[in-house]
């Protein structure tokens, strides 16, 4: 008996796992509202009354696919600056860049999901992912403002470095291929240099820049949906 419980169980998780990853690639090819549950429990090869059984109804299904994977990419991103914790906040902040990529590429499906359905969502999931959304932020606003505060780094607006930072690093979901041009290593090597350097070569700056040193507003609230500057 116990074995067949623990069969049992087994099985219950890899139809979990099947109905997540099938919901992950429909609502990436057609949206959310242009997934329906039946489609999903036909690719998985499902009764409805059996896909009810793990998921009570498609905004449940959404709400574990957004929850899940913010929680995934918090973990990576703080791992990858735990790795440099006794170094400065450029190394720090370039571990958190390079792991952010590197999720939003090796996901790209859910990481697409991710900043493209925050308004499918009902009021009580919306909520929690925003909450994870602004933990996750946290991780690079607390970087930023202590390399501002060493004199580090210089921007005119904390807020505005971070958002502009998240769209820069984000794009890479949209756009990247496995099978593409340059190795995913690559692209994240050059997104960090790109962030930390810009395009144009120091010399050619002219001596008169704008901005000052330190950070700007207070980042915290810093929400993607709505966007406040």
């Amino acid at each position: 008996m116990r074995d067949t419980g623990k069969r049992e169980i087994g099985q219950g998780k890899r139809t979990e796992r099947d109905i997540y990853a099938a919901a992950v690639d429909l609502i990436f090819e057609r949206g959310f509202h242009g997934t329906s549950l039946r489609a999903v429990a036909a690719t998985v090869g499902l009764q409805m009354s059996s896909l009810y059984y793990h998921f009570a109804s498609k905004q449940d299904l959404l709400i574990e696919i957004m929850s899940r994977s913010m929680q995934d990419l918090i973990s990576a991103v703080e791992k990858a600056v735990s790795n440099h914790r006794g170094e400065g906040p450029t190394a720090r902040l370039q571990a958190a860049i390079r792991g952010h990529i590197l999720f939003h590429a090796g996901r790209r499906k859910e990481a697409f999901i991710l900043d493209n359905e925050m308004r499918a969502l009902e009021p009580a999931g919306r909520e929690l992912v925003m909450k994870l959304r602004d933990q996750y932020e946290q991780i690079f606003a607390e970087v930023l403002a202590e390399g501002a505060e060493q004199g580090v780094f210089r921007f005119t607006d904390t807020r505005l470095a971070l958002l502009a930072l998240m769209a820069m690093c984000t794009g890479v979901a949209v756009w990247y291929r496995p099978d593409g041009r340059l190795p995913l290593e690559d692209i994240a090597e050059s997104y960090t240099d790109l962030f930390f350097h810009g395009l144009v070569t120091p010399s050619k700056l002219g001596s008169k820049r704008r901005g000052s040193q330190g950070p700007g507003p207070e980042t915290s609230g810093t929400r993607r949906e709505g966007v406040r500057l």
